[in-house]
């Protein structure tokens, strides 16, 4: 019994020492493609990225280190952009340690969608993340000479030095970079299809987004007039979506149903829902003026604040 678990020791040990493949690899995504007589890599790069020089992506892909003439049939990686629908409570730190390897590089697949880093991404929201290839160095290089290889001049060097957290400006035979194509999209016929979960998050929001659209608007006037019972009938089915809507929605959804459960004694809902808010945003504050007492009282209990 005393070796069965030494040897099991040692099972965990030696997984635990395992190192782990790297995410960045795992994610670096490709759709297989066979040649046609006269291809080229310029004439496929053009097909997917409508630019023939981004050719040296697919080759770094498929590990051609010297141009070659392509054969018919022959089976190629090609490197794509790839659509993914936000998950509730992600970031895009999250997302970039999922997608390109590091949380470090969420600010680059902010950038490559034209979103600010620092936003609170509703559910189901569809972002792009870039495509990406690694290359390995034939002798030492420097990031400039990298950069002109795939990009046709020297400007990435800084980018691809930062990309990769690199504190020299060059590499040495053999060792890598991740190269991305930070500005390079994708052909809509050769976009690869959503998966059917992200789908169903993205369709979730759009939903709840038209909904929250005609509601609002109902409610508001509802609160106005103190007839709380039309509050709770117009947004309580809505609060289920509060992750999947705007920030903005989802915050005035989620307080107004609060106070309208509230008006009704129903406390336990209320507080549920201002919870749900700060958890959106968890510097949101109630104005005490605004407010009733009793309101105030909740909010708090739920860890908001008041000015």
């Amino acid at each position: 019994m005393i070796r069965v678990a030494r040897l099991i020791a040692i099972a965990v040990v030696a997984l635990a020492t395992v190192p782990p493949a790297r995410a960045q690899e795992a994610a670096n995504d490709t759709v297989a493609y066979r040649v046609k007589q006269g291809d080229s890599l310029e004439l496929i790069a053009a097909e997917f990225y409508g630019d023939r020089t981004k050719s040296a992506f697919i080759a770094a892909a498929n590990k051609l280190a010297r141009p070659r003439p392509l054969k018919p049939g022959e089976r190629l990686r090609v490197p794509v952009v790839r659509e993914v629908a936000t998950s509730p409570g992600d970031t895009f730190e999250s997302l970039a340690a999922t997608y390109l390897g590091s949380a470090r590089r969420g600010t680059f697949l902010a950038d490559f969608n034209s979103i600010p880093v620092e936003d609170n991404l509703p559910a189901g929201t569809v972002l792009v993340v870039p495509l990406t290839v690694v290359h390995t160095a034939a002798s030492t290089e420097s990031m400039g000479e990298i950069s002109r290889q795939y990009f046709g001049d020297a400007r990435s060097a800084e980018l691809l030095r930062r990309y990769n957290f690199l504190d020299k400006p060059t590499i040495d035979k053999a060792e890598t970079v991740i190269v991305p194509a930070l500005h390079t999209r994708l052909a809509a016929t050769r976009q690869p299809p959503m998966e059917a979960e992200a789908k169903t998050r993205r369709d979730r929001r759009r939903d709840a987004s038209a909904r929250v659209a005609r509601a609002l608007p109902a409610a508001h006037e509802a609160w106005k007039t103190g007839d709380f019972a039309q509050v709770k009938a117009a947004l309580a089915p809505l609060e289920p979506e509060l992750d999947y809507l705007d920030l903005g929605d989802a915050v005035d959804v989620g307080v107004l149903v609060g106070v309208a459960y509230l008006a009704y004694d129903e406390g336990e809902p209320a507080l549920a829902a201002f919870k749900r808010v700060l958890d959106r945003q968890p510097h949101h504050t109630l104005a005490r003026y605004a407010y009733s007492p009793k309101i105030i009282a909740l909010w708090q209990k739920a860890g908001g604040q008041v000015e």
